[in-house]
């Protein structure tokens, strides 16, 4: 074996490590650049965004070698879920520090990402690590605020993972994960609290959700008081689920009363099943609960109002559309 002076040992590896460094500064540079053109084309069929892609995978790979001046760039790409837990885990106070420049709307956009987007996050255990992350930081941390959004967003977006707000086994079907994850999401950001568990206190009680594929989410519950009358609360979301449009409380006269139980009754609500297979692409998903004598029931159903399949289905969508009206708002 031939021998090699440590001198010049030393200076083979320094070089080749020189150049790695230098290779791959000049492929950032450039995935910088070539970023920089097709957002500003804003269009992703043009040649500037031909190898967006490729680029966004070498800034991560550069950040992740310590390079983490290409974070605010990777901030522009939401759909980086993975990377932005992974990013926060190993680096809290670089992370959220440098999402602190950002513009409020960058902040919840990124936070968005950082909650697993539109699915949410894979596990309650990657929730529970990153939400005990971001509750540790400090009030007098520079990054608190701005932890506190992410925080906000996490359990906003993954609120299943932590509310019940249906009874175990409610849903049956193969999108039943993703029904508890939508529904919980949009009931927790209203501000709503399970039902189902509530012990009785001598009230009835009937609240309808309504998730929409173009607006934001809304919320009716009716409460029924043993003398006949009731109190009625209304709120809805705008798109983005962080402004409430409508947040209002009215009373319902006895007579209204009757009216809507009258065709509860005729809907045979009690006995409705759950769920039916009838759903299409866009719409809204109804989900009307009742509450009366401790005894609780769900019914969701898609666009009844435009899609009843029986006089029952067709008296529960009336029943519901009933509630808007005691509202004083219309159902659009």
């Amino acid at each position: 074996m031939k021998f090699v002076p440590p001198a010049l040992l030393f200076a083979l590896v320094f070089s080749t490590s020189s150049y790695a460094e230098a290779s791959l500064a000049a492929r950032r540079d450039k995935a910088l650049e070539q970023i920089k053109s097709c957002l500003q084309r804003n269009d992703v069929s043009s040649r500037q965004c031909s190898s967006l892609n490729k680029n966004v995978e070498t800034l991560v790979e550069v950040y992740e070698k310590g390079d983490k001046s290409v974070l605010p760039t990777l901030f522009q790409f939401t759909y980086l879920t993975d990377f932005y837990d992974d990013a926060l885990l190993a680096d809290p106070k670089g992370f959220l520090s440098a999402l602190a420049l950002l513009s409020k709307e960058g902040r919840q956009s990124v936070a968005l990402g950082v909650a697993g987007g539109t699915f949410g996050l894979h596990s309650k255990k990657e929730f529970d690590v990153l939400r005990a992350l971001l509750a540790s930081v400090q009030e007098s941390s520079s990054s608190e605020e701005t932890a506190q959004q992410c925080l906000h967003a996490l359990e906003s977006n993954n609120a299943s993972f932590f509310v019940d707000y249906f009874p175990p086994h409610t849903f049956t079907s193969r999108s039943a994960t993703f029904q508890i994850h939508w529904y919980s999401r949009d009931m927790y950001a209203l501000g709503e609290k399970p039902i189902w568990q509530t012990l009785a206190n001598g009230e009835t009680t009937y609240r309808l959700t309504l998730l929409s594929a173009f607006s934001g989410p809304r919320v009716i519950t009716l409460s029924i008081m043993p003398n006949g009358t009731g109190s009625l609360t209304i709120k809805s979301l705008n798109n983005d689920r962080l402004v409430f449009l409508i947040d209002e409380q009215t009373s319902v006269s006895t007579e209204r009363v009757i009216a809507f139980r009258a065709l509860i009754d005729k809907a045979q609500y009690w006995r409705m099943p759950a769920e039916i297979p009838d759903r299409g692409m866009d719409g809204a998903d109804w989900i009307l609960e009742g509450l009366q004598s401790g005894t609780y029931h769900v019914a969701i159903r898609w666009c009844p109002d435009n899609h009843p399949h029986s006089e029952q289905e067709a008296a529960f969508a009336k029943a519901a559309s009933m509630l808007f009206e005691f509202a004083g708002h219309k159902l659009k």
